[in-house]
């Protein structure tokens, strides 16, 4: 499955980067995917949304299976990604997600997220990873 990300930064050179944003937002849309979810992260990786934090393969496994109980699909998109200075492993994501519910209608709102990458045996993965999103917004 094919992403299309907004214009990068020009502060992102590396095309592994560019490739796994693309490959990311594919995968946190597929609401089945939890295991190649999972493996985007370190073993160690953190995921946090708003007030639920996940560490570890085991942990974020079990709040996306959690977070995705909720609604039957969503739609992720990227409108505007920012490097740390120089540092593309260090990244600030805006955007909109569009939820879909169990009752039909669907819901949208603006998130932001602290992306921290890291390079695993030649393997971009993340490291941190922390959205903030108005969770009412599920509703």
């Amino acid at each position: 499955m094919s992403f299309k990300l907004p214009s990068l930064p020009n502060t992102i050179t590396d095309p592994a980067i560019k490739t796994f944003l693309s490959k990311y937002y594919s995968i946190s849309n597929s609401p089945d995917d939890h295991d190649n979810y999972t493996n985007l992260f370190t073993s160690d990786g953190e995921f946090a949304m708003n007030d639920k934090k996940a560490k570890g393969t085991e942990q974020i496994r079990a709040l996306r299976k959690a977070i995705w109980s909720h609604v039957p699909g969503r739609d992720h998109s990227p409108t505007q990604i920012y490097t740390h200075g120089d540092d593309q492993m260090d990244l600030m994501i805006y955007g909109e997600v569009s939820y879909k519910h169990h009752h039909g209608h669907e819901t949208g709102v603006d998130w932001a997220v602290k992306m921290r990458l890291v390079k695993e045996g030649g393997e971009v993965k993340v490291g941190v990873y922390h959205i903030i999103v108005d969770s009412a917004a599920h509703v």
